[in-house]
């Protein structure tokens, strides 16, 4: 059975086959919004094209067997690079769809469950390789880099969120204030009261919560207009200058 194997995969017109059927399918997919981290960009697909004709072309050439055997082992290797590629699209899509579900719906704690289970799956191959020159366990070191890059996901698709439907405002942050403050037990309850009462005061007012939701969507997309206001006039002053 592996010597069949062997056979099928050590002949170059079924590896000319596999390139072509590969090669149309990430130039289909090559703005799928779910292949973030496995899509391969149009430079990279002409590179490996270009490398694949060559092996095609030494091995269609009158040269000795042992030359033609590696021209085939080369399209080979291009093709094994292509399907690992291949099988991390297939195992990042259920992934991305599981971060989009925890966007659309952020009070829904068991997709994180979900989550987890895609993300490790598709980071652990993903990682496979590096965890192998890695000098540590590679299942440790599958599993760290794992959490680390879920985690960072996740935030980072919960901030995407958060701007583009303006969750984070004035009356969220109020919010967060009071349950902090309902939840401080070394806190007198006479405090609490007139803090709780403070809070609504001061997010209730109209002129200062627009102007405070102003103040948090800047930080959120634009902390250098806060923290280098000048700065960042004297750079878009530069840019006009540029474009006359």
């Amino acid at each position: 059975m592996f010597q069949l194997v062997i056979s099928f995969l050590g002949s170059a017109y079924i590896e000319i086959i596999i390139f072509f059927v590969l090669i149309a399918y990430f130039l289909t997919h090559r703005r799928d919004p779910h292949m973030v981290a496995s899509s391969i960009n149009l430079l990279r697909v002409l590179l490996l094209l270009v490398i694949f004709l060559y092996f095609t072309w030494s091995w269609a050439t009158l040269i000795p067997p042992s030359l033609r055997a590696t021209s085939v082992f080369g399209m080979f290797v291009i093709n094994f690079y292509m399907a690992y590629n291949l099988v991390l699209s297939r195992l990042e899509r259920p992934y991305r769809n599981a971060l989009v579900a925890i966007a659309q719906d952020p009070e829904k704690h068991e997709i994180l469950h979900d989550i987890w289970h895609q993300g490790k799956r598709f980071y652990s191959v993903f990682y496979i390789f590096q965890s192998l020159f890695s000098g540590t366990n590679p299942f440790h070191f599958l599993h760290t880099m794992a959490t680390e890059r879920v985690r960072d996901d996740i935030k980072e698709e919960l901030r995407r969120y958060g701007v583009e439907q303006k969750l984070i405002t004035l009356q969220v942050m109020a919010g967060y204030l009071k349950s902090q403050l309902a939840c401080d037990t070394n806190l007198p309850t006479e405090f609490k009261d007139l803090m709780e009462k403070a809070i609504a005061d001061f997010a209730k007012h109209p002129w200062i919560e627009e102007n405070a939701n102003e103040f948090l969507q800047i930080a959120t997309e634009r902390p250098e207009d806060l923290h280098f206001p000048e700065w960042m006039s004297r750079f878009e002053t530069c840019v006009r200058e540029y474009k006359k």
